[in-house]
């Protein structure tokens, strides 16, 4: 009898270490599947790297700067799944809003400088964590280089094309909806520009990093 008593504990011990378990799994499984479209907006931070040459000159005759800008875009995308692996395309518009006045520009000397508007075409690829999606992410971007010379006056702007990188990881709150956070870096080819003929011949090269905050909507 007493061994009955025993056994019989025993058993409702391992039944209750069981049930247990299979609540621990249940409040551990994936929230749901990340396929499909979706879309956000994004805010962020940018540090803004810009090296601007004397064409023709040697290499130390140059300026560069790096600035801080307020940035804000927004994003549409579609994610596949193979199990736990996602991947997608993602496209971005956004616009930086700081312009810049250097003082320092060879030739020219003084020239404001702004990026503006910015737009970007990225492959992703992540891990399904449930709740969370952590995720790399390149491709192509593109901006738009706006100088004004005012000792001209003249202005000059330029399309910049170039690659960017990251990585980040999406936040699901709701079945629908994710927060998002994301550091990328974008470079960009050389743009040579005139501003008023000889000695007004300037190289720009420009790099930036961006820290972005961003809430999306899954469709």
């Amino acid at each position: 009898m007493k061994s009955f008593f025993l056994a019989s504990v025993f058993g409702l011990a391992l039944c209750g270490s069981a049930t247990a378990a299979d609540v621990l799994a249940s409040s551990e499984a994936p929230m749901g599947n990340w396929q499909g479209a979706y879309a956000g907006v994004i805010g962020a931070g940018t540090l803004e790297h810009y090296k601007i040459h004397l064409t023709g000159a040697p290499s130390f005759v140059e300026s560069k700067h790096s600035v801080g800008s307020a940035t804000i875009g927004g994003f549409a995308g579609y994610n596949f799944q193979s199990g736990q692996v996602v991947y997608g395309v993602e496209g971005e518009l956004g616009y930086r809003f700081k312009k810049s006045t250097f003082n320092d520009v060879p030739g020219a000397g003084t020239l404001d400088v702004s990026t503006g508007l910015y737009g970007s075409l990225k492959g992703r690829v992540g891990l399904d964590m449930g709740s969370y999606l952590p995720f790399v992410t390149a491709g192509i971007t593109g901006a738009r280089l706006k100088t004004f010379y005012p000792g001209g006056p003249a202005e000059a702007d330029a399309t910049l094309f170039g690659g960017v990188v990251g990585a980040g990881v999406d936040v699901a709150l709701t079945h629908n909806v994710f927060l998002r956070g994301e550091y990328d870096f974008s470079f960009f080819g050389k743009k040579t520009l005139e501003y008023c003929g000889f000695g007004c011949r300037l190289d720009h090269t420009v790099q930036t990093h961006d820290f972005k905050v961003a809430i999306g909507m899954k469709f």
